[in-house]
């Protein structure tokens, strides 16, 4: 790796770097490495679409954060009827999204159970993904998961994604993390998600057209997650892919849809690719999203916006769409957890709340030991001067960390904004939450009507 080159750094290793843990690239890669998850698949995995939902996110996500390994353990290899791997049998799934199958678990390392087991699981922790409905999260006992009986994928996302962002925090030393039962309802997170009423009205409409804008980190979940839903036909369904970068090293660690043999190419045309696989129609676009960006009337009317850049993102409400979904992410060890989604038009204003980040912005973490590590071998094997790496350094160490549960999470919480106005369900303006504490959120309801036009939208099918 060109330890100069902040497009190689693996987003997630980059927090044992910016929080002082780790003295050296090379000693944040071995803690890395060390990091192993383990998922007991029970029974029922071929009853139901959302258990395989859980299961193919919790793989694709482990991967790129657990980088000692995701081990998992089949009682039953069946095949599988969800997007992406429709037809194929799960131990092959599994390995084509990194897993390795194994025969027993191992006690020191944390446990995700997906299903029902006989015998009890073993590991450090033990967690139990479940649903109901819109509602989905981990438990520690068997006997606390929810009915699992409303098919609804997106919870089946939603809880892989808990449970494995609960944990990496436990192996990362959060002593609460992964000791607890923690959920969220997709259908008002105001609910405690255990009971009734957090699990919604059956999912009876679906999208028909979108504009995706940007398919990094959030773009690629967004679309990992309109993947996983019920549609009759996706032949039908109109997307818009904008976004003008490359794929680099660097986004395998929190881009669902991404690997190093796509390095170079673009991502949109990556993106599309990977939808019109599935039946999708696709729409490329790559220009850059910014004040001159204007949809014309025949275009999709609803936008999902994942730019962590807060220039663009004063546009949105100026590009001539009905409805917008934003979500954005922290980039830092603090605060990497961090969700916030805005929805306009709303009672806030797009051009108003994401503000120039100004000259007090956060200083990058150069003095931590592995700064200054990179800072001693640099010299030893580049003919830079001082000034040159300085600049290097600081340009390697301002780039965000992230994780890609974090930006499934978000994902699901974004798509089931536009489901909940298609259902003419409650909506929120603002949706805010932390992975710290998925509990404690912070929410405020959308009073402005939607769209006075029919956005566009095909009748879902029945989930089993």
């Amino acid at each position: 790796m060109d330890m100069l080159n902040p497009d190689q750094l693996h987003r997630t290793t980059k927090l044992e770097i910016d929080d002082g843990r780790a003295r050296s690239i090379d000693e944040a890669q071995e803690i890395m490495a060390s990091y192993v998850l383990q998922i007991d698949v029970g029974s029922g995995i071929d009853e139901s679409e959302t258990r395989q939902a859980m299961l193919l996110t919790a793989v694709n996500t482990a991967v790129r954060a657990f980088l000692g390994g995701v081990h998992v353990c089949l009682r039953e290899n069946v095949h599988l009827k969800v997007a992406w791997v429709a037809g194929v049998d799960m131990a092959t799934a599994i390995e084509n999204y990194g897993g390795k199958i194994v025969k027993s678990l191992n006690c020191n390392f944390p446990t995700f159970v997906i299903g029902d087991v006989k015998e009890q699981s073993v590991g450090s922790l033990v967690l139990h993904g479940t649903w109901e409905g819109w509602s989905g999260g981990v438990v520690e006992k068997t006997k606390d998961r929810l009915g699992e009986s409303v098919e609804f994928p997106l919870a089946g996302m939603l809880a892989a994604s808990l449970g494995v962002s609960e944990a990496f925090q436990h192996l990362r030393g959060d002593v609460v993390a992964g000791r607890r039962s923690t959920g969220l309802s997709l259908w008002d997170p105001r609910c405690d998600w255990r009971d009734t009423p957090a699990s919604g009205e059956p999912c009876h409409y679906l999208p028909k057209r979108l504009w995706l804008i940007g398919l990094g980190h959030l773009g690629q979940a967004y679309a990992w997650a309109l993947s996983l839903l019920p549609y009759r036909n996706r032949a039908a369904v109109d997307l818009v892919l904008q976004d003008f970068d490359s794929i680099v090293k660097a986004n395998e660690s929190t881009g669902m849809l991404s690997d190093d043999s796509l390095v170079g190419q673009k991502k949109a045309r990556i993106v599309s690719t990977r939808l019109e696989a599935l039946g999708f129609n696709t729409i490329i676009n790559e220009r850059h999203f910014d004040s001159a960006t204007r949809r014309n009337i025949n275009e999709p009317s609803v936008a999902l916006a994942g730019v962590d850049d807060p220039a663009p993102r004063r546009h949105l409400e100026t590009a001539n769409f009905d409805l917008i979904v934003d979500a954005g992410l922290g980039g830092n060890p603090r605060n990497y957890l961090d969700i916030m989604i805005h929805s306009f038009p709303s009672g806030i204003e797009a051009s108003r709340t994401f503000r120039p980040r100004g000259t007090q912005h956060t200083r990058p973490p150069v003095d931590q030991p592995a700064y200054q590590d990179f800072h001693r071998r640099a010299k030893t094997i580049t003919d830079l001067t001082d000034d040159e790496i300085r600049c290097g350094i600081i340009d390697v160490a301002g780039r965000s960390v992230g994780a890609a549960f974090v930006g499934c999470v978000a994902a699901t919480f974004v798509i089931s904004e536009v489901l909940r106005f298609l259902a003419e369900a409650p909506r929120f303006e603002v949706f805010g939450v932390t992975l710290r504490n998925p509990e404690k959120i912070r929410v405020s309801p959308n009073t402005v009507k939607g769209p006075a036009i029919n956005p566009g939208f095909v009748p879902a099918r029945d989930v089993t």
